[in-house]
């Protein structure tokens, strides 16, 4: 569980060199560039992964969550 994760959001990330957020996806080091959140089974929690460009499309083709995608910015600290 990355850092900033509170009893009503987990956030899934990786830190990159000089404390970028990272794609979560095992291996991948490039740069996050979106957020994807799911809330799982209608339960008030947000778990916030963060992708690459590459990785993360997947994740909103499960009918059974909600799903938002939140871009990061530029420098993404």
């Amino acid at each position: 569980m990355g850092k900033g994760s509170t009893p009503s959001e987990v956030q899934h990330f990786q830190t990159l060199d000089g404390g970028r957020v990272g794609c979560w996806t095992p291996g991948c080091r490039q740069p996050a560039t979106r957020w994807i959140d799911m809330e799982r089974y209608g339960i008030r929690r947000w778990l916030s992964t963060a992708y690459c460009d590459d990785h993360g499309d997947n994740e909103t083709k499960d009918t059974h969550h909600t799903y938002r995608v939140r871009q990061i910015k530029e420098g993404n600290k």
